[in-house]
């Protein structure tokens, strides 16, 4: 049976019609082209559940951005949200901190998934600054970990763009100010500086980084469990004695016969200034 001219028109303009409805986006008024990318974030839900609203992206399995996360995440009761979902809400509602290109949340990875901090900042032990975790370290759970998860799909993206994430410094010494890690994480926890990182949402500066600060620490009295500190080098290198009222060379404090390997780290000024 024939078709006439009049009625193929009709089921072609059904047809444009229905693909138009398919990809309409309400929030935005646009037409999406529903094309896959070798961006992940450029995969964008399509779908639309039966109240009028975007779909779960968790269920959907693709993934948008940090913004549409978060107002995902505002829409849905605290108490029945998934772990990472919350983890996501409760970064980008944090009140202390910078906020970070990728919502990344200290007290999920270390509270709740019980990653060590040199998981992640591996080699700080051994640097005299800290490590900033590079993109492959992330990528190394995030090849597999995290599908859906906005976020997770943004710093895929960064990979596939081949450029790194650019974090918002929260620790910032001056440059007159020498700071070794290597040093301290001998004797120190990261929570001695950095605070009770597990329990936050949201990294800030915990620590006021002061002069004053920095000297209450090392002042404290000698522990034998302080390594090169004025304590153990006082005892394994005695320094010279010199005629008064001479003072020795070096970088050795004014009152060194009295003062020297009193207490826990060095206090004068070349320790930290050089």
């Amino acid at each position: 049976m024939k078709i006439s001219s009049r009625a193929a028109a009709a089921v072609v303009a059904v047809a444009l019609g229905a693909t138009a409805m398919a990809l309409y986006r309400p929030s935005t008024g646009e037409l999406e082209i529903a094309t896959a990318s070798l961006d992940p974030s450029s995969f964008l839900h399509l779908q639309e559940s039966a109240g009028g609203g975007s779909a779960d992206p968790q269920a959907a399995g693709e993934g948008e951005t940090a913004a549409a996360s978060t107002q995902y995440a505002d829409e849905q009761d605290l108490a029945t949200m998934p772990p990472q979902w919350r983890a996501i809400y409760d970064h980008e509602n944090a009140s202390r901190g910078p906020e970070q290109p990728i919502p990344f949340n200290h007290r999920f990875h270390v509270t709740d998934l019980q990653i060590d901090c040199m998981y992640c900042h591996v080699g700080t032990e051994r640097s005299v600054s800290g490590i900033v975790p590079s993109l492959a370290v992330c990528m190394g759970c995030h090849r597999v970990a995290g599908n859906g998860l906005p976020p997770v799909e943004e710093l895929r993206a960064y990979e596939t763009r081949g450029e790194p994430v650019e974090w918002e410094w929260v620790y910032k010494l001056p440059e007159f100010v020498q700071f070794s890690h290597k040093a301290h994480l001998r004797n120190l926890e990261c929570q001695d500086c950095h605070g009770p990182v597990e329990e936050m949402d949201r990294v800030y500066q915990w620590a006021s980084l002061t002069m004053g600060w920095c000297l209450e620490c090392h002042r404290q009295p000698p522990s034998e469990s302080d390594v090169a500190t004025d304590h153990t080098l006082s005892r394994d290198n005695p320094p010279p004695r010199a005629p008064a009222p001479r003072q020795p060379e070096g970088f050795y404090p004014r009152d060194i016969d009295t003062d020297y390997g009193e207490t826990r780290a060095p206090t004068d000024c070349a320790a930290c200034h050089y």
